[in-house]
C-alpha cells in the first residue's frame, strides 16, 4: 500500500500557501525548485517540525501560519522528521553512542563497575555524615578527595591506604568540614586583619599551654583525649592500671586511676586554657571580625571548638588530616570499595583489550564511509573503540592523510586544523559521516521517519557527488526500514542523476513553480528528465515542438559537424538554422521549406510533419508564441523555448530596424544580441523604457535558446508567467514598422 504524505502549509518562511498529496509507490521522492521558490523555506518549516516549534512569516510575523504534515493521515511526530541540511558544521546526532558493539563486553564492564559504584555509595554516605553535608545530601565528594590528596578519585583513595594503617583516630574525625571550609568563611580567614586575629589567637593558645601540667606544644587537647578513648577502649583502667602526668614546671607526677578522672582532668586542662585572660581577649578579638550573619554558624561552631582555632593557620594541612580521620573512621567502607577497585581493575584491563580489538556498528559506518568517498585525500579511523562501547560515548574519529611513503595522522581534537586544509567538498563529507551514524541508528531500531534532504550534494565534486547518489540510494530502496525521503534540489543535472537511479523514480520527481495564489508541484515525466528531444519526435506537428527542435538540431550540427568546414568557411546548414533562431537580413524570407531542408539532410530518420511549408519562418514561431501565452505554469520545456525564441527575434528585429534609422548600413551578419544592444543604447540612450525591456530579455534569453539535451536547468527555472509577460512587453513597447 502506498504511503500518502500530505502537506498543508501557508505562510511558512515565504511559503504563502502550499497544498499538496505526495503519494510514495516508492520510498523516494524529489522536487526540482527554482532559487527563491520554497526549497529552503520548507527547509527550514521541516527543522521547526523537528524541533517541537512553529514555523513562521518572517517578513510578516503577524500572519496567521498553518503548518499540517500527515502521513497517511496521521500527524507526524517531531522524532520522525529529519532534515539533512546541505551542511551543518555543529551538527551531532544525538544518537550516536547508541551504536553498541560486543554487548556482552559492556555487561561484564558495566557489572565490574556497579560493584565498585555499590561500595563507593556505601563510602561516600558515611564520609557525607562525618564531614557534616548529611547522608542523604547529594554532594559530591570526588572533587573534594581529589584536590586534597591531588590524584584522581580512586588513586587519592588507595594513596592513603598505608597512611591509614599507620594512624589513630582522634577528635579530628568529629571535626565539622561543611562548617570550617565553607567558602564564605575561607574567604573571610585569608582576609588580612582575620588572619592576624587568629595568629594572636595561636600565640597566646600556645603559651598557656606551654604552662599547662599536662599538655604541650606538640600534644594539644585533641592528642590527649585521643588516648583517653584508647584507654577507655582497650579496657586499661578497669583493668587495675594506673598512668603518671608529668608537670614539665616542677617534675610532680599526678597519678590517674580511672576513666572518668582521666577525662576530667583533660576538661579541667582545656578549660583553663581557654579562660585564661588573655587568650580569652585574643578569641574575643577573632570573633568580632566575624560580623556577618552568613558566617553565624561558623561563629556559634568554633566557640565551642576554640581549640581548632590555630589549626586554621594551616587550611590545607588540617583539612588533609581531617579527611584522613574521616577515611579512618569509615575504615570498613574503606577497605571494602578500596578492594573492589583493585580487584576489579584486572577484570576491566582484559575487557578493555577485547573491547579495543572488537568490531561495532559505528566500524560498519565508517567503513562504509571509506567506502563510498573513495576521493577524498583522508581516511577516517575510529578512535576512542573501548569509550564507545564500554563508557557509551560517541564515537570519536582521527583522519590519516597518506601522500606516498609518508603518512600524517590527525587526532580528533585536530579536526578543525584538518578542514582548514580541505576543500569545501571534502569538509562538507565529514557532516555527512555524521548522518549516516543517524541514518544507521534510525535503521536499526527501524524508527519510522521521513527525511528531508536539502541540497545534500551541493558543492561536491562530481567523484563524491557519486558517493551522494549512492548513500540515497540505500536510503529510498532498502525494504527492511521505515523511511521516506524527499530529495529538495536545484541543481537539475542532480535531479537527472538520481532519476536514472530511480532513487525517485521519474513520476515522483515533481517542479515546484510560484502561481499568483500558492506554490504549486508540476510532474516531471521521464522523458522531461532524461531525453525531452526523443520525445518530442513523436510531436513535431505541434508547433511549439517543431520550434524547440531548431536549436536542438543546430547543436547537433554544431557537435558533429562543426559551424565551419575545414577551410573556415561557414556551415550553411548552420547558418541557415542561426538565421532562425537570431534576426538577421534574410530571417524574414525563410520558409518553413528551407527549415525541412535542413532537417532531413541532417535527421534522415526523423519525419518532418506535414505543415504550410509556404509559411514563414518567423510568423510560424509567432503564432507558435501567441498561443503559448495561455498555458499555465508547470515544466513546459518546449513552450518557454518558443516563447524565448519570439522574444529574441521580435527584439533584435526592432533593435535593428531602429539602428538603421541612424546608420543605414549597419551590418548584423556576425552581430550576436548583446552587441545590438550596446548598437541601441548609444543611439537611443533616452529611451529608458525600451532600455528597460530590452536589458530584460538579454539577461533572460540567451541560455535559453542555445539549449541542448545536457543543459536545460534555466528553462525549467524561468517561470512560465515571466516569460508571457516578458514576451507581452516586448510586443506592446517593441513595435515598429518591419524593415
Amino acid at each position: 500500500m502506498a504511503d500518502t504524505l500530505s502537506l498543508n502549509l501557508k505562510n511558512c518562511y515565504g511559503i504563502g500557501k502550499l497544498e499538496t498529496d505526495l503519494v510514495f509507490k516508492h520510498k523516494g521522492y524529489a522536487i526540482y525548485a527554482p532559487n527563491g521558490v520554497m526549497k529552503t523555506s520548507l527547509a527550514k518549516t521541516m527543522i521547526d517540525l523537528s524541533n517541537g516549534s512553529e514555523p513562521k512569516d518572517l517578513h510578516f510575523p503577524d500572519r496567521e501560519t498553518v503548518c499540517e504534515i500527515k502521513l497517511n493521515d496521521e500527524v507526524l511526530t517531531k522524532e520522525e522528521i529529519f532534515v539533512v541540511e546541505s551542511y551543518n558544521d555543529r551538527f551531532v546526532s544525538d544518537h550516536v553512542s547508541t551504536l553498541l558493539a560486543n554487548s556482552d563486553l559492556r555487561a561484564k564492564y558495566e557489572e565490574v563497575h556497579r560493584s565498585i559504584g555499590e561500595a563507593k555509595k556505601a563510602l561516600d554516605k558515611t564520609l557525607r555524615s562525618l564531614s557534616g553535608f548529611g547522608e542523604k545530601s547529594r554532594e559530591n565528594l570526588a572533587p573534594i578527595i581529589e584536590k586534597i590528596f591531588e590524584a584522581d578519585y580512586y588513586d587519592a583513595l588507595v594513596s592513603v591506604k598505608d597512611e591509614l594503617e599507620s594512624t589513630d583516630k582522634s577528635e579530628l574525625s568529629k571535626v565539622n568540614y561543611k562548617i570550617l571550609y565553607d567558602a564564605k568563611v575561607q574567604k573571610l580567614l585569608e582576609g588580612k586583619d582575620v588572619a592576624s586575629a587568629v595568629e594572636g589567637f595561636a600565640q597566646s593558645y600556645n603559651e598557656i599551654t606551654t604552662k599547662s601540667p599536662i599538655l604541650r606544644q606538640n600534644f594539644q587537647y585533641h592528642n590527649v583525649t585521643q588516648i583517653q578513648q584508647q584507654l577507655k577502649a582497650n579496657n586499661f583502667f578497669s583493668a587495675g592500671h594506673t598512668i603518671s602526668l608529668a608537670d614539665e614546671n616542677t617534675d610532680e607526677k599526678e597519678e590517674v586511676s580511672s576513666d572518668q578522672s582521666l577525662l576530667e582532668r583533660i576538661e579541667e586542662e582545656r578549660q583553663r586554657v581557654l579562660n585564661d585572660p588573655d587568650v580569652s581577649k585574643k578569641f574575643d578579638a577573632f570573633n568580632s571580625k566575624l560580623k556577618n550573619k552568613e558566617l553565624q554558624t561558623f561563629r556559634d561552631y568554633i566557640t565551642k571548638n576554640q581549640h581548632l582555632l590555630p589549626m586554621l593557620s594551616d587550611p590545607e594541612g588540617l583539612k588533609r588530616a581531617i579527611w584522613v580521620q574521616y577515611l579512618l573512621t569509615a575504615l570498613d567502607e574503606y577497605k571494602s570499595l578500596v578492594e573492589e577497585y583493585e580487584r576489579g581493575q584486572d577484570a576491566l584491563a582484559e575487557i578493555i583489550a577485547d573491547a579495543e580489538n572488537s568490531r561495532g556498528d559505528w566500524d560498519d559506518v565508517v567503513a562504509d564511509f571509506n567506502r563510498r568517498f573513495l576521493y577524498l585525500p583522508f581516511e577516517i579511523v575510529v578512535e576512542n573503540k573501548a569509550d564507545i562501547i564500554l563508557k557509551g560515548n560517541a564515537p570519536s574519529v582521527g583522519f590519516i592523510i597518506r601522500e606516498g611513503s609518508e603518512e600524517r595522522r590527525y587526532a580528533p581534537s585536530e579536526r578543525q586544523t584538518l578542514l582548514r586544509a580541505l576543500s569545501t567538498g571534502e569538509g562538507r563529507a565529514l557532516y555527512i559521516l555524521d548522518i549516516m551514524y543517524e541514518v544507521f541508528v534510525r535503521w536499526k531500531n527501524r524508527d519510522k521517519t521521513l527525511f528531508i534532504f536539502d541540497d545534500i550534494a551541493d558543492s561536491f565534486d562530481y567523484k563524491n557527488k557519486f558517493a551522494i547518489v549512492d548513500f540515497l540510494e540505500d536510503v529510498t530502496r532498502a525494504d527492511d526500514n521505515n523511511f521516506l525521503a524527499i530529495i529538495l534540489t536545484h541543481n537539475f543535472d542532480f535531479l537527472r542523476t538520481i532519476a536514472s537511479r530511480k532513487i525517485p523514480p521519474a513520476h515522483q520527481c515533481k517542479l515546484a513553480f510560484k502561481s499568483a495564489s500558492a506554490i504549486k508541484l508540476d510532474s516531471f515525466k521521464q522523458s522531461d528528465i532524461q531525453s525531452p528531444f526523443q520525445k518530442w519526435q513523436s510531436r513535431l506537428a505541434e508547433p511549439s515542438v517543431l520550434i524547440a527542435y531548431i536549436p536542438f538540431l543546430r547543436n547537433v550540427i554544431e557537435y558533429t559537424l562543426g559551424d565551419r568546414d575545414a577551410d573556415g568557411n561557414d556551415n550553411e546548414d548552420y547558418l541557415q538554422l542561426t538565421r532562425m533562431l537570431h534576426f538577421k537580413d534574410e530571417t524574414e524570407g525563410l520558409a518553413l521549406q528551407d527549415y525541412k531542408t535542413v532537417f532531413e539532410k541532417n535527421l534522415p530518420h526523423c519525419a518532418f510533419p506535414d505543415v504550410n511549408l509556404d509559411e514563414s519562418v518567423i510568423e510560424y514561431i509567432f503564432n507558435a508564441a501567441n498561443a503559448c501565452e495561455i498555458i499555465d505554469e508547470g515544466v513546459n520545456l518546449e513552450h518557454k523555448i518558443v516563447l524565448s525564441i519570439a522574444i529574441r527575434i521580435w527584439s533584435e528585429r526592432y533593435m535593428i530596424a531602429k539602428i538603421r534609422d541612424n546608420d543605414a548600413d549597419y551590418d548584423v551578419a556576425k552581430k550576436q544580441t548583446g552587441e545590438l544592444f550596446q548598437a541601441f543604447k548609444e543611439h537611443y540612450n533616452n529611451q529608458t523604457e525600451e532600455i528597460g525591456i530590452l536589458r530584460r530579455v538579454n539577461l533572460i534569453t540567451p541560455a535559453n535558446i542555445h539549449i541542448n539535451a545536457f543543459m536545460y536547468e534555466p528553462i525549467l527555472d524561468m517561470g512560465m508567467g515571466e516569460l508571457i509577460d516578458l514576451y507581452q512587453s516586448v510586443k506592446v513597447g517593441l513595435n515598429v514598422v518591419r524593415p
